[in-house]
């Protein structure tokens, strides 16, 4: 039987973190100087929850309301909660949660801290399964 594939497996471990008041266009400038599509908001204090920006919600929620880039701050457009899912959890049952909740990005927990940011893109480029 094949060993399982895990989430740590596919997981970005390189991620960036961002605060909710950048501004998009800062944010832009750090996505692409980095080549990726999504970044991780801290949350403000310790009642406060991550929050994920992707490149889709720049071109829906900027772009595409004809907003400046330079105008809008992460925190407005971001999406939050964001899901999280544990290293050790088998690939495929990261797909089915995160297909089930309509989501492209979760952040990879171990031990009660984030430890990387896993997307359906790195899910379906990583599979080696069956």
């Amino acid at each position: 039987m094949a060993e399982t594939e895990l989430v740590r497996d596919v997981m970005m471990p390189n991620f960036k973190t961002l605060d909710g008041v950048t501004k998009v266009s800062d944010a832009l400038v750090i996505m692409r100087n980095e080549k990726i599509n999504a970044v991780l908001i801290v949350p403000r204090n310790d009642q406060d929850v991550y929050g994920v920006m992707t490149l889709k919600d720049i071109a829906r929620k900027v772009i595409a309301e004809r907003r400046k880039l330079y105008e809008a701050h992460v925190y407005e457009i971001m999406s939050k909660p964001v899901l999280s899912v544990l290293s050790s959890m088998p690939i495929p049952y990261a797909a089915r949660f995160m297909t089930n909740f309509d989501v492209s990005y979760a952040m990879v927990t171990e031990n009660d801290k984030v430890i990387g940011l896993l997307s359906l893109n790195g899910i379906v480029s990583g599979w080696k399964g069956e």
